[in-house]
């Protein structure tokens, strides 16, 4: 089989990457290693580890033409706060079930947020400049970056750049004090890392956050039509249209290498596959360590690699219902909406705290979905849960993790323990053991000031190319990180192109 180009991994964004290449004329096949494509998004295993994506960005969205595979996208959806007293629904920056002072406070808040992190967005379907030995290139995208910044306005910029290493935790209280709608911003400044409020750099990772989401208000999650499966079936028949293919139950072994040249790779029973070019979705750590192999890189950059900050503490949880709960204030459509049960800040960083010396949090924070069918579905990713667990994965320790979100569910939803006919449980370990993810981080790396930007996954290997010529990565390892917006998969295969195009 003559190949242009091997993507290690059907995730969304190893799908987007070969999607864009098949579009450009290169021949692609996509390597998965579980029976179907999808990567987190994927139900490999039976269950749905991102169980409510993002919207993609828009602009990878519209250049793929994704609606002419039945990709479409319902209205955003509202948050909606449980667990103290009284829903809150937050829809964008329109509150309802806060009192009128502290909802004008939020809308200006996040106002303000919305402002800055577009700032930030018109960065994320860039290749971040190299900080050092750059060209005239680099130069000219790093003063774009200072630009876009500038452009804020004397009063705005100021203010983002007070706040842009903080903490939400001051932040947040200083603005709008504690409680259901701080909780509800801190959850999306936190969600998927080891990081807890009261962490510097948190706000940062918000302002990520809310510069990704695809559809509606800044920070606003979108579904598509058909649910998580729909987004990887239009992919997937993208890339295939473009002349490429998706081969699933492919283990990949080994990168192979010759004179300083990526050649292909080698899949577990030794059959070879050879293109020139190989993008790999796969974690930055597995990518450069167990992949290639730290003989065909330096010491330095195997041990930047070895040292990414990729502990991951998300636990995700499925409880099969008898029938959908009765949640006092909340009508059938607003059970079809993201709930978040985090009273507050403290909640979270008290579950924080357990959870980074390595112990369970007696009651973790929560984000949760019904999934409407025959048999409905209540879908539950639960923060902090340690990967390495100081007592060890025991099953009495996943049932302590099981009832523990249940207690945290019967308080936001009284009764709904009463319903439960089945649960399934991933923690962190199982996340790594089943996708290869160190830490079982889904981000494949923290969202730290020094994992992002021009440092992701770490100095000197932050425009896609790996230290071998023809290697590179298309992950939420690189820039811009994790969530469904695609911009990473997106990103490598342009820099791939370009540097196709220029010889290299």
């Amino acid at each position: 089989m003559s190949l242009d180009a091997i993507v290690i991994g059907a995730g969304h964004n190893g799908l987007i990457a070969a999607a864009r290449l098949g579009q450009a004329g290169r021949k692609v096949l996509v390597l998965e290693a579980q029976d179907r494509p999808g990567g987190l998004l994927g139900e490999a295993g039976g269950m749905r580890m991102a169980a409510m994506p993002t919207g993609l960005n828009p602009e990878v969205a519209r250049t793929l033409a994704l609606h002419r595979y039945g990709l479409s996208y319902g209205k955003p959806m509202a948050t909606i706060a449980l667990g103290a007293g009284a829903p809150v629904r937050i829809d964008g920056n329109r509150v309802e079930g806060m009192d009128p002072a502290t909802a004008a406070a939020y809308a200006e808040l996040h106002g303000r947020l919305a402002k800055q992190a577009g700032a930030l967005g018109r960065m994320l379907l860039k290749t971040p400049p190299r900080l050092r030995d750059g060209g005239l290139a680099d130069l000219v995208s790093l003063g774009r970056m200072g630009l876009s910044v500038r452009m804020l306005g004397k009063a705005d910029m100021r203010d983002l750049l007070r706040i842009v290493l903080s903490n939400v935790w001051d932040v947040l209280n200083d603005e709008i004090g504690d409680g259901p709608l701080a909780g509800a911003l801190a959850m999306d400044a936190t969600l998927g890392g080891a990081m807890g409020p009261r962490s510097p750099g948190t706000v940062l990772a918000l302002l990520y956050r809310m510069a990704g989401a695809g559809a509606g208000a800044p920070g606003q999650r979108a579904m598509p039509l058909g649910g998580p499966g729909a987004l990887i079936d239009a992919l997937a028949k993208c890339v295939e249209a473009a002349g490429g293919a998706v081969r699933t139950g492919a283990v990949v072994e080994r990168i192979l290498v010759g004179d300083d040249r990526v050649e292909g790779v080698r899949l577990a029973g030794g059959e070879e596959l050879r293109a020139p070019l190989v993008l790999s979705n796969a974690h930055p750590r597995r990518t450069l360590v167990d992949l290639l192999g730290v003989a065909g890189i330096d010491a330095e950059d195997a041990r930047r690699a070895r040292s990414m900050a990729t502990e991951g503490m998300v636990a995700r949880l499925d409880f099969t219902l008898s029938a959908l709960p009765d949640v006092a204030g909340l009508s059938a459509a607003d059970l079809g909406q993201r709930l978040v049960i985090a009273p507050d800040m403290q909640v979270i960083e008290t579950a924080f705290n357990a959870a980074k010396y390595g112990e369970l949090p007696e009651r973790p924070a929560l984000e949760c979905i019904f999934v409407q069918g025959e048999t409905p579905r209540l879908s539950v990713s639960a923060e902090f849960v340690p990967c390495t667990l100081k007592a060890g994965w025991t099953k009495a320790s996943r049932d302590l993790l099981a009832a523990s979100v249940l207690a945290v569910l019967e308080g936001a939803m009284p009764g709904i323990g009463a319903r439960v006919t089945g649960t399934e449980i991933a923690t962190p370990a199982d996340i790594e053991a089943r996708f290869g993810l160190p830490g079982g981080h889904w981000h494949h790396g923290e969202f730290r000031v020094d994992q992002m930007l021009m440092l992701r996954p770490f100095a000197g290997a932050a425009q896609y190319r790996m230290p071998v010529a023809g290697l590179y990565l298309c992950g939420a390892g690189a820039h811009p990180g994790g969530d469904i917006s695609g911009a990473a998969g997106w990103n490598a295969a342009g820099q791939a192109l370009k540097d196709g195009r220029a010889g290299k």
